[in-house]
């Protein structure tokens, strides 16, 4: 049967039931797109806060760490500075001994300071089996390599395997304000000019012969020095055979003193003797008053 002919009011109220009915039927299906919209978009604003708070979290966890590893670098940098000033330890070398006269025994051992800056004051004693020296009062000034002498020890016999022993060690930083150029200073204040000492067995002595070391030093520095002491070391092909000192009292600026050392005991023919200052610049109780206030030891004051 042929489709009936609609009026053109007719067909387009068929149209818009057609549209509807379309547009009820795509609902649901619309619905469930826009749900799933909805979840996607949720879901990429939870990974991109999540994103925000993770990267906030690693990003503040590296900068922690580098300032914990710039604060851990800073403290090893003021600990390596820390160390950097800290006084090396004294190089000390054995202890020796030798013959001062018939009954007594000279102790001697070197002794090296490493460091630039820095001097020490300190005590120290030789022992050899049963024979003990006096304990001496020692000092040792930056960057200086000395002997450390104790004469006189009493012994029948000569002492074997001798020792020494250093105890309150005190290090002094020098004061730069003072001493701006340590070498310089000490240079200055250690200006000694020490003629080549001489040495000669020559003198008699009953039925015995005794050896004489004599030298001359000049205070070539602009210091007066109360009791400077003069280290003498004698030795022979290279080894040492008798140590001594000289102190020459009150020995003011630009004068030249004449100085004789004796050598008791067993003494070689022939020897090399050397001399060298003992003296701790850094003690102002070293040093002489100004001119014109010279007569008075202030030491003198305390007795």
């Amino acid at each position: 049967m042929a489709n009936p002919i609609l009026s053109p009011e007719l067909q387009a109220i068929e149209a818009q039931n057609r549209r509807d009915i379309r547009i009820v039927e795509a609902r649901p299906k619309l619905m469930r797109v826009g749900f799933a919209l909805a979840i996607i978009a949720d879901v990429a604003m939870l990974a991109f806060f999540a994103f925000v708070i993770i990267g906030y979290v690693v990003s503040d966890s590296f900068t922690e760490l580098r300032s914990a590893a710039g604060f851990d670098d800073n403290v090893a940098a003021m600990h390596a500075i820390a160390k950097g000033s800290d006084a090396q330890q004294l190089t000390l070398g054995s202890a020796k001994v030798v013959q001062g006269t018939a009954t007594s025994y000279d102790f001697y051992a070197t002794v090296k300071n490493p460091n630039a800056d820095w001097y020490a004051t300190f005590t120290y004693s030789f022992s050899a089996g049963g024979t003990v020296s006096r304990t001496e009062d020692g000092f040792v000034m930056p960057g200086e390599d000395k002997y450390l002498l104790s004469l006189g020890a009493k012994a029948d016999s000569r002492p074997s395997s001798p020792s020494i022993t250093l105890e309150n060690i005190v290090w002094h930083r020098v004061n730069h304000h003072d001493a701006p150029d340590v070498p310089e200073w000490l240079t200055e204040h250690g200006n000694f000019l020490i003629t080549a000492p001489t040495y000669a067995a020559d003198i008699a002595l009953a039925n015995d012969k005794i050896g004489r070391t004599t030298f001359t030093v000049t205070n070539a520095s602009p210091y007066s020095y109360w009791e400077p002491q003069f280290n003498v070391i004698l030795e022979r092909a290279g080894a040492v055979v008798g140590v001594s000192q000289a102190t020459l009292s009150q020995f003011t600026a630009g004068e030249v003193r004449n100085s004789e050392v004796r050598w008791y005991g067993e003494i070689p023919l022939t020897a090399t003797a050397t001399v060298a200052p003992n003296v701790n610049f850094f003690d102002e109780s070293s040093y002489m008053s100004p001119q014109g206030n010279q007569g008075i030891d202030p030491r003198d004051l305390l007795k």
